[in-house]
Parts: C-alpha cells; structure tokens; sequence
C-alpha cells in the first residue's frame, strides 16, 4: 500500500515541481489531488493579486480629486486677492505714496498662492481644496509626513518662475505701462515664461496619466505621492 502524504502541507510551488515528477499512471489520485489543490491556490493568489491592485488603484487614484482642490484653492486664493485690493483701497486715503501702496499689494498679491500652498503643504500635506477632497501629500517611499523642504520642491518651478518675473518687473516702471511703452525683452519674457508654464503644467498631467501612483512631476522633483485618506 502506498505512503499517504499529505499535499495540504505543501507550498504552490512545491506542488507544481511534484506535478511535474510524479508518475501519473501509477498514481492517479494523488495527481487528482495535488492538481486540485493547485487550482485551488491559484484562485486564492489571484483574489489577493487583484484585492491588493483594486486598493492601491483606489488610493492612488487621485487625478479627478486633485483637479476638484485647484479649482477649490483658485477660489481661496481670488477670495484673498480681493482682500488685499480691498486693503489697498481702505489705506490709499492714508497713505502718503499711492504707487509704492499699490506696488506692495501687487507684489503681495502675486506671492500669496506660493505661500499658501508651501505653508499648508509643509504644515498639514494639504491645502484647504485638498482636506475638502481628502487627499494629502506624503512622502513617496514612507508614506508619512512630508517637511518643508519637500513642500518647497514641489512649487520650486512656480516659485522661480515668480522669482523671475517680479526681478524682472523692477526693470519696468510703472509709467511704462500706463504708456504701453514697457521694453521690447520684457515682453518676450512674458511669452517665454508663458509658453513655459503651459509646457510644465502639460508634463505634469503627462506624468500624472503613465504611472501607476499618479504622481506628477513636481512629486518626482520633492519625493512625495498623493494618497486618498
């Protein structure tokens, strides 16, 4: 009578190397047995395979949330400039140079968003549009909290792109506007600066669309991922 051996001990793989040895003929039941316990591993492996992709998809998926908290922090954002020309025009009465009031709030006004997103992102890993929408930015490889330097990573093409231009605005007077007569290369500088920008934002929504975790250029730049909390 042949030794019983019990194949429910036995690892997928060391069932497949003894399906592949064993002599069928003579023993018909046992490869009955071991071929059913393969399939019944392999249903158990592919339910877990597509488990774990379904809830790295769903966590990952960040794309359409994402787009919702721009359009949530753009509104924040226009709410704040309105504040600050409301300000402007409650100080103009008292104050005795108006063109240096106004060139404050104008310089005021163009960093607030940099600001709000690396404060917000550096403090929480959100921005207020992102809590609405629940995602958070975390790092990358640990999954936890990111620190300022990556939040400063992350908007370091918006912030040397707005580094630029206010440099470059000193060199344009304000007079110079009125009487549309602000210099030729300063023009150029802003179509360059807007053709780029338009270049940048496309390769991150690229980036964002071809890889698994979502995460756009600027997350390659600070080592961060967006996640669904």
């Amino acid at each position: 009578m042949p030794e019983t051996i019990d194949y429910s001990t036995y690892t997928l793989s060391d069932l497949r190397d003894v399906l592949q040895h064993i002599d069928k003929d003579a023993y018909p039941e046992r490869v009955a047995e071991i071929e059913a316990l393969i399939a019944e591993r392999s249903d158990v492996n592919a339910a877990i395979e597509t488990s774990e992709y379904e809830d790295e998809f769903a966590k990952y998926s960040t794309f359409a949330p994402r787009f919702v908290a721009s359009i949530i922090d753009g509104i924040i954002t226009s709410v704040l400039s309105a504040m600050l020309m409301y300000v402007g025009t409650l100080l103009t009465p008292v104050i005795a140079n108006e063109e240096t009031l106004e060139t404050v709030i104008s310089y005021a006004d163009a960093v607030q968003f940099t600001i709000y997103s690396v404060l917000l992102h550096g403090l929480f890993g959100q921005t207020l549009g992102k809590m609405v929408v629940r995602v958070k930015v975390v790092d990358a490889v640990t999954e936890k909290e990111i620190n300022f330097q990556q939040a400063i990573l992350r908007d370091c093409v918006p912030i040397f792109t707005l580094v630029f231009m206010l440099v470059s605005a000193l060199f344009v007077t304000e007079d110079m506007f009125i009487s549309e007569q602000s210099p030729q290369w300063f023009a150029y500088v802003l179509l360059g600066f807007g053709i780029s920008y338009f270049i940048w934002h496309l390769l991150e929504i690229i980036t964002m669309l071809f890889n698994k975790k979502r995460r756009a250029l600027h997350d390659f730049i600070a080592g961060t991922v967006v996640v669904n909390i």
